[in-house]
């Protein structure tokens, strides 16, 4: 089972820079911390939050709705859907996320 597990991990390791996996893991409406702790396990590093989210909504490839959530009782968080149609064009202009 370890190895198994070990595969898995670097499969999606591998993949992660090249497909939207992150995005099919995560719930339809989703906070961009949340996003973060989903790259952060796969990849295994930490990420500066104000640098992860700069460079996520950048890519253009995150739809910002009208709605938020109360994570904690002192922040509110604006919620995310995934721009399936915007990461296609930016897929065959040859485009990998990068960290």
């Amino acid at each position: 089972h370890d190895y198994i597990l070990r595969m898995a991990t670097q499969r999606l390791r591998e993949q992660i820079h090249f497909q939207p996996i992150g995005f099919e893991l995560l719930p339809e409406k989703f906070t961009i911390k949340e996003l973060q702790s989903l790259y952060e396990a796969i990849l295994g590093i930490n990420f500066d939050r104000r640098n992860f989210a700069k460079k996520m909504l950048h890519l253009e490839i995150l739809t910002e709705l009208d709605e938020t959530v109360w994570p904690t009782p002192k922040r509110e968080a604006r919620l995310y859907k995934f721009n399936a149609d915007k990461y296609k064009e930016l897929k065959r202009k040859g485009f990998r996320i990068e960290f």
